[in-house]
């Protein structure tokens, strides 16, 4: 009767782990058919996706070439964003990714209206490839070297306590 229960409790262990990873992969292929137009509280299956952290990283990273259109804006981007740009902002608030040491390019300037000099390389789709290849190889190496930081409570805002988003990963050279 042990053996039984315990075989039925690792099969039903294995059939939980691999449900997450399919509902995971599920929800970022669902980034295309998103209701929201920004990407704040109200963006609830950009925000769900966040809110998976580290397990939700390799199908973002799957995804940052997908041009597919949403219907998410932003004001450094004339058009709508598509799924790649969705699943890099999904990364950015998971993780910080030392942009420069990925890309060996230097990306340091911010225009009058807030625009990262980076997103002229990255909201160009024929750059998309690239990244994607280096960011993926990059993060291979260096996926261990990612810590926890907890949000202090002045550090938590709307989304995160809506979406109870406990903590940030931190990458250590």
């Amino acid at each position: 009767m042990k053996e039984l229960f315990s075989i039925g409790f690792l099969l039903f262990s294995f059939q939980l782990s691999f449900s997450q990873r399919t509902d995971i992969k599920l929800m970022v292929d669902s980034l295309q058919y998103m209701k929201a137009d920004t990407l704040d509280c109200s963006a609830d299956l950009f925000w769900r996706i966040v809110a998976k952290g580290e397990n939700a990283i390799p199908y973002l990273i799957d995804r940052l070439q997908d041009t597919t259109p949403t219907p998410i804006s932003f004001k450094c981007k004339v058009g709508k964003l598509n799924v790649a740009e969705v699943a890099y902002f999904a990364l950015d608030a998971i993780a910080f990714w030392p942009t420069a040491v990925i890309t060996k390019q230097q990306f340091d300037m911010v225009d009058k209206m807030g625009c990262w000099s980076f997103y002229d390389y990255f909201l160009n789709n024929k750059y998309k490839p690239e990244y994607q290849k280096l960011i993926k190889d990059w993060y291979l190496i260096n996926n261990n070297k990612f810590y926890r930081v907890e949000f202090s409570k002045k550090q938590m805002n709307t989304c995160l306590k809506k979406y109870k988003i406990q903590y940030y990963l931190r990458w250590k050279e």
